[in-house]
């Protein structure tokens, strides 16, 4: 596509069009929010802190919409409202509180006159129910004695449990929290190796009077034991050393102390089993029912329970990118390649713009945490009318992380590229170091709903090492996930905010393979825009340039179930130079499905520059 003519006034800032747009598609998810009918009006007089636990934890609260409501049921209804309303306000804090409860206009059969027939609701206006809380003052906690016996760094555990307590000297006392905060305490201890943990003594002395709240609690610690023997189970298909490389403890034996049991490190050991490759399923935990057996135990033995993938598998998969028409893949694995745990992963893929060949044989992560891995590829890219014709071949090294990876690499990378008014081809090699680093603070890999990842890439090749130009290619890419501040009326919203930035230093483009330029445009960059459409024109194509920016903002809004609607606004752009950058303006809705695989998402999108509606579909986030 070859893209027009850029003016300051179009191009600058997105058009009043644009924003007509946004603002109308706002609306309509505000309109398509469902009404309900009220059963009949709540108000809530009570200190502002009580009002919505009053709302959300009473059955006068949670049936104010009900479908099944029945107008006799209400009498009865303000009974329990009246006890649950206390209950709430006594764990609050308030001891002396006074609560009521009453109906305007009265009904019949209200708590005076509970045997007298009730009155049909045709005949009555929408009752008002009104909970009533005289608070009065509310006990906080004067003085709090907290001892651990048993541990030899007895203050500074202390000291670190207390960081998590949930009622320190100052603080309003509630007895759920108190109960919380004991059981709190001992999940703690057991959880860094005090299994044999218990409370010792505790006391709670409230002095209604003084609104004052006294607290005692002593646990016995017991010793802090250290990992203990490890026992796999449903391990058939694969050697135990791959298991024992990704143990990130050492355990107890006859000539050596284990490490202290710490129950993040059996999070961290299962997330590296899960994400090694060889298993589907896995559960890894303390034998504590062995503890308890036996009281001279003096370890915590591991139990990890594994489900394999097969060795060998060969699959076929078929589908649908708005950005790449439709797809299918043949693909072959093997999981214990050469009988020493390589993986070997190989396929067939065809897609309308891309065709491709690959294999790759990586070797099992080792205990210091990294793992090997060589492949290569071919390829056939056709796109924005550019053929190029692909050659890679790779090896490198890497590391798995809970939230960090990185990869050092080595490529070998030939291509022959040609363009509709330029017959002959271009041929280009390049020999680059590479390495990548990626972070992951989210709180959910498939569907995230808050924190932030973070992707960056530096690479380069030397004419003098098999490349046919010097380059350093540098790129970055940050995603931002908030969720709304809860009780507002964007409760249960999502804001999903994107950058993403490159550069190659180099004195021309030209002899650089296009793998390692920039072109933008699509479903996951700039939506209203046709798949890598954002770039230089040249010979009738729209090829690679050395510099690229874009930046994007959405938000999601929650309409049934599942169901969220979107709104955003896209910008961005790839140039051979910063003084030829000018952002491409997208903006649009869109209808979000949270799958068990991840979003899907269906977005209708406005590009400013070629003035026309383009849909996008796509299922999850691109990291």
């Amino acid at each position: 596509m070859r893209r027009r003519p850029w003016s300051p006034d179009r191009h600058g800032a997105p058009t009043r069009g644009a924003l007509r747009l946004l603002a109308t598609a706002w609306l309509l998810l505000v309109a398509a929010l469902p009404a309900r009918a009220e059963n009949y009006r709540l108000e809530i007089e009570a200190p502002e802190e009580l009002v919505e636990p009053i709302r959300e934890r009473t059955l006068l609260g949670r049936w104010i919409e009900e479908a099944g409501f029945e107008r006799e049921q209400l009498p009865l209804f303000v009974i329990r409202g009246r006890e649950e309303a206390a209950a709430i306000v006594r764990d609050a804090g308030y001891f002396s509180a006074k609560v009521e409860v009453r109906v305007d206009p009265p009904e019949a059969g209200e708590p005076a006159d509970l045997l007298a027939p009730a009155r049909p609701a045709a005949d009555a206006a929408l009752p008002t129910v009104t909970i009533a809380v005289d608070a009065g003052a509310r006990t906080t906690v004067s003085r709090l004695a907290f001892e651990l016996d048993g541990a030899a760094d007895a203050q500074a555990l202390r000291d670190e449990l207390l960081e998590r307590w949930p009622l320190p000297e100052g603080s309003f006392f509630r007895p759920s929290a108190w109960e919380q905060g004991k059981r709190l305490m001992l999940e703690l201890l057991q959880q860094r190796g005090f299994v044999r943990a218990k409370i010792a003594s505790s006391r709670a002395q409230v002095d209604v009077q003084a609104t004052a709240a006294s607290l005692a609690l002593t646990i016995e610690t017991g010793p802090r034991l250290p990992f203990g023997a490890l026992t796999v189970r449903g391990l058939e298909r694969y050697d135990r050393s791959i298991v024992e490389a990704l143990k990130p403890w050492r355990e107890a034996g006859p000539d050596a102390a284990g490490d202290p049991y710490d129950f993040d490190q059996l999070l961290r050991f299962q997330a590296r089993l899960r994400g090694s490759g060889y298993f589907t399923g896995v559960d890894v935990l303390p034998d504590l029912s062995a503890i308890e057996a036996d009281p001279g135990l003096a370890e915590v033995p591991v139990v990890a329970v594994l489900r394999e993938r097969r060795r060998k598998r060969v699959t076929l998969g078929v589908g649908y990118s708005s950005d790449e028409g439709p797809r299918a893949l043949l693909g072959y694995e093997h999981r214990d390649f050469l009988g020493r745990g390589l993986q070997l992963e190989s396929g067939l893929l065809w897609q309308d713009v891309r065709r491709r060949a690959f294999v790759s044989v990586r070797t099992p992560q080792r205990a210091d945490g990294y793992f090997d891995q060589a492949g290569a590829r071919v390829e056939r890219l056709e796109v924005q009318g550019e053929l190029t014709d692909r050659q890679t071949v790779l090896v490198g090294r890497g590391k798995r992380g809970e939230e960090i990876d990185h990869f050092l690499s080595l490529q070998y990378q030939t291509e022959q590229r040609t363009v509709p008014l330029d017959p002959e081809t271009d041929r280009r090699q390049a020999f680059t170091l590479g390495y990548a680093w990626n972070l992951r603070r989210v709180d959910s890999q498939v569907d995230p709903r808050r924190g932030y990842t973070i992707s960056a890439q530096a690479s380069g090749g030397a004419r003098a090492l098999f490349s046919d130009r010097s380059f350093v290619r540098t790129w970055a890419r940050a995603m931002r996930f908030w969720p709304m501040p809860e009780g507002s009326a964007f409760d249960g919203g999502i804001l999903v905010g994107l950058v993403e930035g490159g550069q190659v230093f180099a004195s021309s483009r030209e002899g650089i393979p296009t793998e390692n330029l920039f072109r933008t445009g699509g479903t996951h960059t700039v939506r209203g825009y046709p798949y890598l459409s954002l770039g230089v024109p040249e010979g009738g194509a729209i090829v690679g340039g050395r510099v690229m920016a874009l930046a994007s903002l959405e938000y999601q809004h929650p309409l049934v179930r599942d169901w969220y609607g979107a709104v955003f606004l896209d910008a961005g752009d790839a140039a051979d130079r910063w003084q030829d950058w000018k952002p491409a303006w997208g903006a649009g809705v869109g209808v979000r499905w949270r799958s068990p695989i991840g979003p899907v998402n269906l977005d209708l999108a406005w590009g400013d520059e070629v003035r026309r509606l383009r849909f996008h579909l796509s299922v999850g986030y691109a990291f």
